[in-house]
């Protein structure tokens, strides 16, 4: 499993623009079939299952779970075949 650490990062930018850019980075560091964990600060991306779903999907991933430890969030994918 790849794990990215984004809990501490200050993107001066649009956070969306940014989650949706370390998802997609996600999908090209993994193989088909392999598993990926992306960590932020529930905070700065106050954004729902669904829409975090949607980019998953984008990137031919699969949100497979979304937990919630304090202020952090997990996000755990899993690439799909192509």
């Amino acid at each position: 499993m790849i794990e990215e650490d984004y809990r501490y990062v200050s993107c001066g930018g649009d956070p969306f623009t940014f989650i949706k850019s370390a998802i997609k980075a996600m999908k090209l560091q993994l193989d088909p079939g392999q598993e990926g964990k992306i960590i932020v600060m529930s905070d700065k991306f106050p954004y729902s299952k669904e829409i975090f779903e949607s980019l998953s999907r984008q990137n031919s991933m699969d949100l497979r779970d979304m937990k919630v430890e304090g202020e952090e969030l997990s996000l755990y994918f899993l690439r799909m075949q192509d």
